[in-house]
């Protein structure tokens, strides 16, 4: 019986977040100002609108480019964001978080090549930067170039030892190989620094899983749907161990409660498991 669910990529957003102006003010600043608390209170049309009128108003103001691309970004265009960071980027060569944000959104729009490129010159300009080496991992990591990037996950916790998703991800390859026992190995490491992520605890779970310690498994559910209650997948996932332990009336009820919660895939599981003989 295959696990519920595949095991996930995870890539976080961690966006910059909106770039302040310096303390003297011009009204292009104060435009910024209001640009900027719109954004920050969820108001991104209005923030958009304030950061045009600065552009208008002077179109070498690198920093209402980037703000306007980060708004963009949260509004799910990466186009439009991908756009307004190279603007800001022509202005200023040197403009760190522009390169990081565009690279973000290269990756957002599946341009992995591109997204990598910017990552490379954020560590040129600063290479310490750990979240630059993570995301050029990840964006390796879709291009299925895992000794690339875990070479870059590698990179990211020498710049930051805590760095819990990079442990995480080196463990998700890890899994990907074949070699079990090294991604749980991971995947501790990743909870150690970061213990109220239900992910890391379902993914170290479906790898017990699949070495048949089922118990073990179980425990690393129980504490995934106890940080999140709403993963369906993971009520899917215990109840495949419970199968395995020879509990069907456990089983049963986590598929029940996985379809409850309209995921589909354990009505399989309760078609063929749970009902009663005819």
């Amino acid at each position: 019986m295959r696990s519920c669910s595949a095991i996930l990529f995870l890539i976080l957003s961690v966006q910059v977040v909106f770039a302040e102006k310096a303390p003297v003010e011009t009204p292009a600043d104060k435009l910024m100002k209001k640009g900027i608390a719109k954004g920050k209170k969820g108001d991104l049309d209005g923030a958009i609108s304030y950061f045009n009128q600065v552009i208008a108003d002077d179109s070498t103001f690198a920093q209402a480019y980037f703000n306007r691309g980060y708004a963009k970004s949260l509004k799910e265009n990466p186009k439009g964001s991908i756009a307004d960071f190279t603007r800001a980027i022509e202005i200023d060569s040197t403009y760190i978080n522009a390169y990081f944000n565009r690279g973000l959104a290269y990756a957002e729009d599946n341009d992995n090549r591109a997204a990598i490129a910017d990552f490379t010159t954020v560590i040129r300009l600063d290479p310490k930067n750990a979240d630059a080496y993570y995301y050029r991992g990840v964006a390796h990591y879709f291009l299925v170039e895992f000794d690339i990037a875990m070479t870059n996950f590698d990179a990211a916790i020498a710049a930051d030892s805590t760095y819990a998703d990079a442990y995480y991800n080196k463990a998700l390859i890890k899994s990907r190989l074949g070699d079990l026992k090294q991604a749980i190995a991971l995947y501790t490491k990743a909870i150690g620094y970061d213990p109220n992520d239900a992910n890391y605890y379902n993914n170290r779970g479906n790898v017990k899983y699949a070495l048949e310690d089922y118990k073990g498994a179980v425990g690393d559910f129980n504490r995934a749907l106890h940080l999140d209650p709403d993963m369906a997948r993971v009520y899917c996932n215990r109840g495949n161990a419970f199968f395995y332990l020879n509990d069907r009336i456990g089983a049963c009820e986590n598929w029940q409660m996985a379809l409850d919660m309209d995921f589909e895939l354990a009505k399989q599981m309760i078609d063929r498991y749970c009902q009663a003989p005819k």
